[in-house]
């Protein structure tokens, strides 16, 4: 309604102006065709960053192609797909699922028209087809979970109650797996009580296929929407393999593994743990940086991928650790691997960010962002007054629970008898929310962990050495650039560890 339709020209009107220009302009449109083959360029593409500075991917026709269908053909995605192009243009992810998925399939390509209104149009185009990273699956989790929490009694015992069973046998649904005519006929109830408005609210009534990458996710989230029935897998991948690494194929997701190798990958592991691949996705070079392409690409076109994980005897299924550089050893010479313990603590709605540290060391610790639209509507109910983000994240009670949070995920991490080491002895609050305008997340909301580490030394030292409290001063960037500090005194506090399950067995 704001259009100024004077300006405006009918599509048909544009459509029939190119037809007719079809003749005069069809020699030089064959002449670009011929110059093209599998080999030219077709883009370039930036990394995040997450490493160092971001580098230009160089993608090939034959790159994007070959992906684009062997991708398509272990889905089964159609001309009658629809999908939501509301991620970054520059990003391969985007590129691949809305310009090289799409030519290859013919599906639809449907852009929101805002960022404000993405959710609204999210519900209205109904995609059949979705990518998101995680944060995005958190955030719709957190805001579900927020609003239970003001809905009436009989509500959330209906959705608590349907929710348990939906855990418990909806994978199994989904999978087509056996399940008994009782869970059947309850599931049905739940899906036209519970599951079915809750996934017409998030957008996902008509999803076939949905994926998620860029950074794990964590396995309770994962199994969340599962349980709903809404068909999310995980995949991995990277800029320079055109996305696609691994895929889970239908009756093979599961929450602790990434897949099996995508049609036409190779995958290895190398003595260090770090995971190689090779496959016709590899990219063709680094713009202008050949240091770094020999680095990453040897000449027999493996790639290293800067990840830590094992292929599964058997299934074939890869389990990515954490980031190569990021797996060590505590000092008893158990395995640390932070991105398997943050991931869990970030399934709690309180909680939108952790950093976990304890590499060399003999005990973890960790640092905690608090969502601030999920602790600030729990402190409106209770009627709990903050001036700030830095108040409302020193509150006693708020700090209490952050404890609960971390001593449940304690418990799930000594389940794993090869990562129980990983359990967090103590943990503090952060002050301030890690931000990528400070340098401490890339712009795709990864974790800077070198720098988090040097910026915050002081609060690192003092988790170690026993401080029940510790005084810091932070530089900021504020939204129009300029420089600021932030003071605080932080609240240092002590969480209780789970024996092991294999020593609790002996």
């Amino acid at each position: 309604r704001k259009y100024d339709h004077s300006a405006l020209t009918k599509f048909q009107d544009l459509q029939h102006a190119g037809l007719a220009a079809r003749a005069s302009h069809e020699a030089d449109l064959t002449a670009r065709a011929g110059r093209q083959d599998y080999e030219t360029t077709c883009v370039m593409l930036y990394t995040s960053g997450t490493t160092g500075r971001p580098k230009g991917v160089v993608l090939s026709n034959r790159n994007v192609i070959e992906t684009s269908k062997n991708s398509s053909e272990i889905d089964d995605l159609r001309a009658g797909d629809e999908i939501l192009a509301y991620l970054p243009m520059a990003w391969v992810g985007d590129f691949i699922f809305s310009i090289g998925k799409a030519y290859w399939t013919g599906f639809c390509v449907n852009c929101p028209e805002s960022p404000d209104t993405m959710h609204h149009d999210l519900r209205e185009i109904g995609p059949t087809y979705y990518f998101a990273p995680p944060r995005v699956f958190e955030n719709q989790l957190t805001n579900v979970m927020i609003r239970m929490e003001d809905a009436g009694r009989f509500k959330q015992w209906l959705f608590h109650h349907f929710m348990a069973h939906a855990k418990k046998v909806g994978p199994d649904i989904l999978d087509g797996n056996e399940v008994s005519f009782g869970d059947r006929l309850k599931y049905r109830l739940g899906e036209l009580m519970v599951y079915g408005p809750l996934k017409n609210t998030l957008g996902f009534s008509r999803v076939r296929v949905g994926y998620t990458a860029g950074e794990a996710i964590g396995p309770e989230i994962f199994d969340f929407y599962r349980s709903l029935g809404i068909n999310l897998k995980q995949l991995y991948g990277q800029t320079e393999a055109c996305v696609f690494i691994t895929q889970q194929p239908d009756g093979e997701v599961r929450s602790d593994t990434v897949g099996v190798a995508s049609p036409g990958v190779e995958l290895k592991i190398a003595e260090s743990g770090e995971v190689f691949y090779r496959s016709p996705g590899v990219f063709v070079e680094y713009f202008k940086n050949a240091d770094s392409t020999a680095d990453t690409k040897d000449a027999e076109g493996w790639v290293a991928t800067g990840d830590a994980g094992f292929i599964e005897e058997g299934s074939g299924h890869l389990r990515i650790i954490d980031r190569a550089k990021d797996v060590g050893k505590m000092a008893d010479g158990s395995l640390f691997a932070p991105k398997y313990v943050e991931n869990k603590l970030k399934f709690f709605p309180n909680i939108l960010e952790a950093v976990v540290f304890g590499n060399g060391r003999d005990r973890c610790a960790a640092f905690i962002n608090i969502d601030l639209t999920a602790v600030g509507n729990w402190a409106e109910r209770n009627n709990i007054a903050y001036a700030s983000y830095q108040e409302l994240a020193g509150h006693p009670q708020v700090l209490a629970t952050i404890q609960g949070h971390v001593e449940e995920v304690n418990a799930s991490v000594a389940q794993d008898p090869m990562l129980a080491g990983c359990q967090i002895h103590r943990f503090l609050v952060l002050h301030k929310q890690l931000d990528a305008d400070d340098g401490e997340l890339t712009r795709t909301l990864k974790v800077r962990r070198r720098i988090i580490e040097e910026k915050y030394a002081d609060l690192i030292a003092a988790l170690y050495d026993g401080s029940n409290t510790v005084s810091t001063e932070t530089e900021v960037t504020y939204e129009d650039g300029r420089k600021g500090a932030i003071k605080a005194t932080l609240e240092l506090r002590d969480v209780a560890v789970q024996v092991p399950v294999k020593l609790a067995a002996e």
